[in-house]
């Protein structure tokens, strides 16, 4: 149904753009930040986070496609790679393509690959506000290992 292929650079701009947009809007809605203040740190978290792009060192970067259309991007997947464990950094269906199963599928061809690639651990966090992706992310077998909780000292 859906292969995670490398992102080239002229797609990592334009998930740059949504990167930036998504995260700011979460930083807005559970930090309180500005929308100012929240597009400045999700800028310069990504930047910190993948200083080289597609290329810094433990990451992958991938773009969600169609098997039947192997240039097409439905999504976004960005893993961080830590030893042997994993952390998904971010995990994006685009609108048009939600709700087809196209993330369940993504999900379970990360297991895939991070599996293949001597990865025995996937974590990730799952903003309160968002059910669907708990939802999602349960029925692909993720479970409860703890609450972040943070407070706002300005």
């Amino acid at each position: 149904m859906i292969l995670l292929r490398d992102m080239n650079a002229e797609e990592f701009a334009k998930y740059r753009t949504i990167f930036i947009g998504e995260y700011a809007q979460d930083l807005q809605n559970t930090r309180v930040y500005s929308a100012e203040k929240a597009r400045n740190q999700a800028s310069e978290t990504l930047d910190m986070m993948l200083p080289q792009g597609i290329e810094s060192h433990d990451n992958a970067v991938w773009c969600i496609s169609l098997c039947a259309e192997p240039q097409s991007t439905v999504g976004y997947l960005w893993v961080g790679l830590i030893r042997q464990a994993a952390w998904i950094n971010d995990f994006y269906i685009l609108p048009d393509w939600r709700n087809r199963g196209l993330g369940r599928a993504a999900l379970m061809e990360m297991k895939v690959r991070l599996k293949g690639m001597g990865i025995n651990e996937v974590g990730l966090r799952v903003a309160p506000e968002n059910p669907s992706a708990k939802a999602l992310y349960e029925k692909c077998g993720f479970h409860i290992t703890g609450i972040n909780m943070s407070q706002n000292l300005n």
